[in-house]
């Protein structure tokens, strides 16, 4: 498994290498938020939506994230924006000062929804959840079932677009 990036394009998506019954053997899903920090803030200001976003770190210094218009400019996590004045020009990239406090709260609503679909839940990040579902498997017919089950409350209840990966293991990709 790993994280994932994804747009509105993608958004009923869900990554698996194949179709998994859900079952009593071990089983994984990892839930990963795409483009956090831009997400958040589209979530409250819509006409950021299809817009190239950034969120740049402390003081404004560096891009902490990118929505994918930015990454289809080939801007790197990290860039400082000092170096990104010829794009912002060319392209209307927007600059957004990181809202912590925010994300954290969007943060705990995402881990609090997934807490409705399995008991297990380990927060790996602040937009990452892994849920074990070992001994689930009558509450979907299928993992994709899960996965679309779990994009679509996100999706719903906080505006945020995710991407739901299974594995018999955390790493398995």
């Amino acid at each position: 498994m790993g994280g994932c990036s994804g747009n509105s394009s993608t958004f009923y998506r869900v990554i698996m290498s194949t179709d998994i019954t859900l079952v009593s053997r071990p089983l994984f899903a990892l839930v990963d938020v795409n483009n956090f920090y831009v997400s958040c803030e589209r979530a409250f200001n819509p006409h950021l939506i299809n817009r190239p976003v950034v969120v740049l770190s402390n003081n404004d210094g560096c891009a902490v994230a990118r929505s994918n218009e930015v990454k289809a400019l080939g801007v790197k996590m990290g860039t400082p924006w000092f170096q990104l004045k010829d794009l912002v020009r060319q392209h209307g990239i927007i600059a957004l000062s990181s809202n912590y406090t925010l994300y954290g709260d969007m943060s705990d609503r995402v881990m609090t929804i997934l807490r409705d679909f399995s008991p297990y839940v380990e927060v790996y990040s602040i937009d990452e959840c892994f849920l074990g579902l070992q001994g689930l498997g009558n509450l979907w017919p299928t993992a994709t079932d899960m996965g679309q089950s779990i994009r679509n409350r996100i999706h719903q209840w906080t505006s945020l677009p995710v991407c739901v990966g299974f594995g018999a293991t955390k790493t398995e990709r």
